[in-house]
Parts: C-alpha cells; sequence; structure tokens
C-alpha cells in the first residue's frame, strides 16, 4: 500500500511539472483576438458586402514547452446554422509561439454569418488543442 501511494505522489508530481500535460486538453493552446482581415491584411469591420472576399483570421498561441503541429479550421455557418464553408490550414508552433493564420471566405448571400474557429492536433485524431471561439459577420 505505501509502495503504490508512493508510486502516485511521484506520478502527480511529474504531471504538475510538465506544462505540456492539462487535465484539459483544450489548455494547450489558445485561440483569441478573432477578425476579418482584407487583402492587405488590414482589419475590417463585422459588416461585409456579398461578393467581397475576407480573410476569417486569429492568433493561436502553444501555451506547451514542446513542439505542437496543429490544424486551424474555420467552420461558417449561416443564420439556420448550415454550414456554408469549411477550411482549415495545417502548421507547427514551437513552445510559447503564436502565430496569425486566416483563412478566405467570400459570401454569396446576404445574411448573418458564425465563422467558428477550431484549434485541433489533427483533422485525423480531431484532438482540440484550445476552446473554440465564434464570430458574427453581417453580410449586406
Amino acid at each position: 500500500m505505501l509502495r503504490l501511494l508512493a508510486v502516485f505522489v511521484i506520478l502527480v508530481l511529474v504531471i504538475s511539472q510538465n506544462s505540456a500535460f492539462a487535465a484539459d486538453g483544450t489548455q494547450r493552446a489558445e485561440i483569441k483576438n478573432p477578425r476579418l482581415l482584407n487583402s492587405f491584411g488590414d482589419v475590417m469591420s463585422l459588416n461585409i458586402n456579398a461578393g467581397q472576399q475576407v480573410q476569417i483570421s486569429a492568433d493561436v498561441l502553444n501555451q506547451q514547452t514542446t513542439k505542437q503541429n496543429f490544424v486551424f479550421i474555420v467552420q461558417v455557418l449561416d443564420n439556420d446554422g448550415i454550414e456554408q464553408r469549411i477550411t482549415w490550414f495545417s502548421a507547427s508552433l514551437n513552445p510559447q509561439q503564436s502565430l496569425s493564420p486566416a483563412l478566405s471566405w467570400n459570401p454569396k448571400i446576404p445574411g448573418t454569418y458564425t465563422a467558428e474557429i477550431y484549434v485541433w492536433d489533427s483533422i485525423k485524431d480531431a484532438n482540440a488543442l484550445a476552446k473554440p471561439i465564434i464570430l458574427k459577420i453581417i453580410v449586406s
């Protein structure tokens, strides 16, 4: 019994010292500052015109002490929750490195849209590295 307790204590100490481990896997990365960009990389209003190409972007930070491969996913839903576009970008981040990927979208029909932004370890495994964020977009 004492041996089992010692193993448990050692395991807890090792895990708590490893910042790459998180009780909630979504703490391995952070997504923040969702925004629309024009073709020059300038921040735009969330009110755009149909037929206007924009870039949906956010900042992604690797909060670990190890390199992390990731997939930046943007899913655009219309006001009825129907998927209008889904696209992704694969890359890797060094420890504590950040990146601001941007994916293109060209809405054809006026309406209110929601861009859901995800960061997963891969498309195949689909393990979330960060809590998703959303961006409401109005197309005139």
